[in-house]
């Protein structure tokens, strides 16, 4: 049995898709699988709600069902991987989060502002 999470991400968004692939290079132990919100539309059913929710930010869903989101689910991930597990603990500390989860939102929120530069075929225009 597969005991991977699954990391579901928006395929449009440029930061999104230079996540997943600079996490895939570090995860040394290929403890994640990671499916699009646009791939995983094509296998589930998902409502308007639910889009959003993974448009907005990053979802993990762990091998127990445990769904991590945003931060929580980046400082998982970073935790699991060799290179980058210090800062994953430190984003543990208590309080780290009261600076991690506004800054993680702020991000997410403008990011097709922030990265519109690197669009191309106006692949991460503002979703409507």
């Amino acid at each position: 049995m597969e005991r991977k999470s699954i990391v579901l991400y928006d395929g449009d968004c440029y930061l999104c898709r230079q996540t997943k692939q600079t996490i895939k290079l570090l995860d040394w132990f290929g403890s994640f699988r990671w499916l699009s919100l646009q791939e995983y539309e094509k296998r589930q059913s998902v409502t308007s709600k639910q889009r959003e929710a993974i448009r907005g930010e990053i979802h993990l869903v762990k091998p127990d069902g445990k769904i991590s989101t945003g931060y929580q689910a980046v400082r998982f991930m970073l935790a699991r991987c060799p290179l980058t597990a210090p800062l994953g603990i430190l984003m543990y500390l208590p309080y780290a989060e009261v600076i991690g989860d506004p800054l993680y939102r702020l991000i997410a929120k403008n990011r097709y502002r922030i990265f519109k530069n690197k669009c191309t075929n106006g692949v991460c225009k503002l979703p409507q």
